[in-house]
């Protein structure tokens, strides 16, 4: 049995996460980081933006997670 992971429309949280990307992938270029993010970020944003954030493969899941954990505080991560 497969799992079907989608972005929720809910609050807008779908353009918030794309957001969150571009933002993130701006950063990585200026920053002259892109060799270690961008390529990533480039490939999960046009996949988002392809699939409405409907159909996530574990990949696009498991990304988005990490790109969301930049913004937790570190002395949050180590609870």
């Amino acid at each position: 049995m497969s799992q079907h992971y989608y972005i929720s429309d809910k609050d807008n949280e779908y353009f918030q996460v794309l957001s969150i990307i571009s933002h993130l992938l701006e950063k990585a270029k200026n920053e002259g980081n892109y060799a270690v993010w961008g390529e990533s970020l480039e490939k999960l944003k046009t996949q988002l933006e392809d699939n409405k954030g409907q159909n996530i493969t574990p990949w696009q899941y498991n990304m988005i997670i990490n790109v969301l954990l930049d913004f937790v505080p570190e002395d949050i991560k180590k609870i």
